[in-house]
């Protein structure tokens, strides 16, 4: 919550409104000079007067706006300024007003993430419920500024409240339709290189640079014109050259040309939080939908794509998350992790050799990386039993037709313990022992389950019983040994008084 809007240089209405006294009411006299002297209770109480006996006083709405907002109460600000729209005729007064919801909304969005600051740091859900209503106010004043609708969809998702939570996260995503439509047409996304946009759509028709403070980032805004809209592109000097973070498409023809231009990001969480709430509703169709939206923002966020590859398998959709998968793959080969996700479908399919593949081509880009190295020992050691079955179906009998896979099973299972991931994993040494026992490396054996007999102390109670059992199947059936067969069973025995 560290963004924050700040304030161009206003020449503020307010000063020139509270100087003249000439022609007016005993109410809105009594009114001014009580701002003068700071008696905000007193001069709210005589506006509010002047405005039923003169509703149609602009002058008076406006300073009643301004004594609130000063006031803190944000909410009441917003709606007397808005409800001065309609008595308004005079130009002066019209841009007195717009400038004063230009400087509301900015006031609104910054104490809103005071407060939210606030929450994070005391839990007290009275900060949601003040930074829900400051946010409000922000939207009451400047509806397309799309920045407060995913605040607020948050606050109310903290509080438990997903009704409203999903309303005001989908009024965000209807909010940025248009730049939605921009990314698709001219496949924009965030954190792309500002040069990769300026190769595609051509030279701005302006571009300003600014930095807030000598300690922030340099930013790059630039304005383009398509099918006579406005297009405003920001960007900022992040990582060596400037990566885009967000661009706002045909902003309202009224607004001043500093709030057209105010770095706004896009942000993405909506789709994310939409995603994970249809999810665990087990609509897996919407939740489909918002994460493909997600995407479209951020090709290259990879929780994104596994969570759609995991949805595709719970509906039994293994076509659409193979292809999905392989696209991954094909258009990001040096990522390891689309490996490992596209390695781990066909695992799952029983397609060991295709699976192989992609996990040791994972492991070509990170040697390191544990859990591909234990996946890939299991398929390896699926591998060899889907072999031997057959074997055995067929009657016939060839040990020289997967005993290299076994034994490269064997090292895969080696490496794996060896990381610190594993190195507690006792079902891996369960495993590993078994390979050795079918390989009748005697040695290899017993140094395995010596391991695995260390591990005892480094069990949690819950995982007790599965570590029992699994060293009775070793005990049992690999190391055949009657007397500490005997002793896991009686430790199973007490375990279950």
């Amino acid at each position: 919550m560290k963004k924050r809007f700040f304030f161009y240089c206003f020449f503020l209405s307010f000063v020139f409104l509270v100087q003249s006294f000439q022609c007016e009411s005993p109410e809105l006299t009594t009114a001014k000079l009580a701002i003068r002297n700071r008696d905000l209770d007193k001069a709210e109480l005589n506006l509010e007067k002047e405005i039923r006996n003169n509703p149609a006083n602009a002058e008076a709405y406006i300073l009643l706006a301004e004594v609130k907002q000063m006031k803190y109460d944000f909410l009441g600000a917003a709606k007397t300024i808005n409800s001065s729209d309609s008595v308004i005729k005079d130009i002066r007064l019209r841009f007195q007003a717009e400038q004063f919801k230009g400087q509301l909304w900015r006031l609104a969005y910054n104490s809103g993430i005071d407060l939210f600051n606030r929450y994070f740091g005391t839990k007290d859900s009275k900060f949601l419920d003040s930074a829900i209503s400051v946010f409000k106010a922000g939207v009451l004043v400047r509806p397309q500024i799309y920045d407060f609708y995913p605040l607020i969809a948050q606050a109310y998702e903290i509080k438990g409240d997903t009704v409203n939570a999903i309303k005001y996260y989908e009024i965000y995503i209807q909010m940025i339709k248009e730049e939605i439509d921009f990314a698709r047409t001219f496949g924009v996304y965030l954190k792309m290189p500002r040069e990769d946009l300026i190769a595609k759509i051509g030279k701005p028709i302006y571009t300003r640079g600014i930095r807030f403070s000598p300690d922030r980032d340099s930013i790059a805004i630039d304005k383009f014109v398509f099918d006579g809209k406005e297009a405003f592109v920001y960007s900022s000097d992040k990582v060596g050259f400037f990566t885009i973070f967000g661009w706002r498409v045909n902003p309202p023809k009224h607004w001043p040309s500093d709030e057209k231009e105010q770095p706004t990001e896009l942000n993405s969480t909506p789709f994310a939080a939409l995603a994970q709430i249809y999810f665990n509703r087990k609509d897996y169709e919407n939740s489909v939908k918002y994460i493909k939206d997600l995407l479209l923002l951020e090709p290259d966020n990879v929780e994104a794509n596994a969570f759609l590859v995991n949805i595709y398998q719970l509906e039994n959709k293994q076509n659409e998350a193979i292809n999905f998968a392989k696209s991954l793959v094909e258009q990001n080969p040096q990522n390891k992790l689309y490996h490992a996700i596209y390695a781990d479908i066909l695992l799952q399919l029983g397609l060991y050799d295709s699976a192989i593949v992609e996990y040791e081509r994972a492991l070509e880009i990170d040697p390191k990386f544990d859990i591909v190295i234990r996946n890939c020992a299991v398929a390896y050691k699926n591998k060899v039993a889907e072999i031997q079955k057959r074997q055995m179906e067929a009657n016939k009998l060839n040990e020289k037709e997967y005993i290299g896979d076994l034994e490269k099973s064997a090292q895969y299972f080696e490496r794996a313990k060896a990381t610190p991931r594993f190195s507690t994993d006792f079902e891996l040494y369960k495993d590993l022992a078994e390979i050795y026992f079918v390989l009748n490396k005697q040695q290899e054996l017993k140094r395995t389950i010596a391991e695995m007999e260390a591990l005892d102390a480094l069990v949690k109670d819950e995982d007790r019983e599965n570590y029992l059992l699994a060293l009775l199947k070793v005990y049992s059936s690999f190391l055949k040994d009657e007397t500490k067969t005997k002793a896991v069973q009686d430790r199973l025995e007490n375990l279950k008084k």
